[in-house]
């Protein structure tokens, strides 16, 4: 475990998730899904217990934020399940509205980044966000990632027309 202060003095502890922490996590990805403009799905429709038994068995992390016992904010690295892409993993991550720009995501960065340096073979994380998503475009350059794409007009969102961009980050 890890705790943190955010920019206003709270503290907050980041942590690796238990199967029990599934409800909570649901809780956030469909708090951030309502929002339309920071998270392809819709709802979330995963069973989570089975997605946070399912990365740690495929060697990939999922991550919590706490403050005091609420779940704010979440992440995952998805590992590549492939001979040829297994050097990968992908990073999802979501915090709640309220719990944005007071440091809880810079935390969860440091987190993922430090734990995917140390995992054998692991060279690239690689990541798709909105176009619209300003903060988290800002955030992702600030820890070296770098625009490898653009899927123009990828998504179309209260009748207007969203880019999907692919960034990656190499480890090596």
């Amino acid at each position: 475990m890890n705790e943190h202060f955010t920019r206003n003095k709270k503290p907050f502890t980041i942590r690796e998730a238990v199967e029990t922490d599934a409800a909570a996590i649901e809780d956030v990805v469909n708090s951030v899904a309502a929002e339309k403009y920071f998270v392809v799905p819709e709802s979330s429709r995963e069973d989570w217990d089975e997605v946070i038994k399912d990365i740690k068995s495929s060697k990939g992390l999922i991550i919590v934020a706490q403050v005091d016992a609420n779940i704010v904010g979440m992440a995952t690295l998805a590992r590549g399940r492939l001979d040829k892409n297994r050097h990968t993993a992908h990073l999802g991550m979501v915090i709640l509205k309220e719990f944005r720009g007071i440091g809880i995501g810079k935390a969860i960065m440091n987190y993922l980044i430090e734990w995917a340096r140390k995992q054998e073979g692991l060279e690239k994380i690689c990541l798709t966000v909105f176009s619209t998503n300003k903060a988290a475009l800002n955030l992702y350059q600030k820890f070296g990632f770098k625009i490898e794409g653009i899927s123009k007009k990828q998504y179309k969102i209260e009748r207007k027309y969203v880019d999907d961009i692919m960034m990656g980050k190499l480890l090596t």
